[in-house]
């Protein structure tokens, strides 16, 4: 099934906000129940990155040269390491990841989907 971009942007929209309660979620208290809460939400996190990547990886050329900031092979890269190379899967580089990087990226969707 293709998708259009409108809707691959609006799924990654989606997906970053996703990230954005499970990060909350990975925040919570130092009970047992916490922690597994966290590496549950962690995992989510994950999946996440990975549909990201995926629609991503689907955008046009043109999308992307658009919004030239955004470090879209980055994304991509990061799905791919996720998907086929789990044991090199670093907490600390997801964790840099779902800050900054994804606020850029969510505000590129945003403006994409405007135009």
């Amino acid at each position: 099934m293709t998708r259009d971009v409108g809707s691959r942007l609006g799924d990654l929209i989606a997906r970053i906000e996703a990230i954005a309660v499970a990060e909350a979620l990975m925040r919570r208290g130092e009970t047992e129940a916490d922690r597994e809460l966290a590496s549950t939400a962690f995992d989510a996190i994950l999946y996440d990155l990975m549909v990201i990547g995926e629609a991503v990886r689907a955008l046009p050329d043109e999308v992307r040269n658009s919004e030239p900031d955004v470090p879209w092979a980055g994304i991509v890269g990061m799905r791919n390491v996720i998907a086929h190379e789990y044991f090199r899967i670093r907490v600390e580089v997801i964790s840099a990841t779902i800050d900054e990087p994804l606020a850029l990226l969510g505000a590129a969707c945003e403006r994409l989907r405007r135009t």
